[in-house]
């Protein structure tokens, strides 16, 4: 299993990742769902300024607001590439949301996935601290929240099946860690041999089997 490290510990570095993993299908129009501030935009145009970015996420300020979990307001195959990173754990009908993200999408989709069997998560967990504020019991109505937890391997499973059935493979996968795991000295090889345990995300890059029109 391929090992992808961030450049920065940061959010920013996680976007800044995902842009550098896969060089080769930035171009064209590219749609990011749960865009929240538009923070890939700046990641992306850096090294690709010529890529049409959309944004798009329930909030104001987006290029385009919408709910993912009730339907993209796009046509089929719109975009060359749709990103969604950290985004289908929020919906609460996730096989749904995923066959939205590859029915607009013309050639890729990039997906990252949070893997809650992680060695750090298990620790909060045993510990009898929190995991994050996505999940637990709050005393009041959260404004968001993850609907799903699941393994490594689950996230895994569930979008090479359901890739599958949108009409798309998987082109290429791996797990994705920060610049401080890596230098605590957890190796590339441990993190590729046990991703349950050593990976925090799931990152995966889908291609459509047929091209439109072909």
């Amino acid at each position: 299993m391929r090992v992808i490290t961030c450049p920065r510990p940061s959010k920013a570095g996680k976007l800044y990742g995902v842009v550098d993993a896969f060089p080769g299908i930035w171009s064209g129009k590219v749609l990011d769902v749960g865009c929240r501030s538009g923070a890939f935009r700046e990641a992306l145009h850096r090294y690709y300024p010529k890529v049409k970015y959309v944004g798009l996420d329930l909030c104001s300020g987006a290029d385009t607001i919408a709910d993912l979990g009730k339907g993209l307001p796009f046509g089929c195959a719109v975009f060359d590439v749709v990103v969604a990173l950290d985004v289908l754990e929020h919906t609460d009908n996730i096989h749904r949301a995923l066959e939205e993200l590859c029915w607009v999408a013309g050639r890729f989709v990039v997906i990252t996935l949070p893997n809650l069997y992680e060695l750090k998560t298990r620790m909060r967990i045993l510990l009898g601290h929190p995991v994050s504020g996505k999940y637990g019991l709050p005393v009041e109505r959260p404004r968001d929240r993850h609907r799903w937890f699941f393994s490594f391997d689950e996230a895994r499973t569930f979008i090479t099946h359901s890739a599958k059935i949108g009409g798309f493979s998987i082109l290429d996968e791996g797990c994705l860690i920060g610049p401080r795991r890596a230098a605590r000295g957890v190796g590339e090889l441990a993190v590729s041999r046990f991703p349950n345990l050593l990976s925090p995300w799931y990152v995966a890059l889908l291609q459509r089997n047929t091209a439109i029109g072909s």
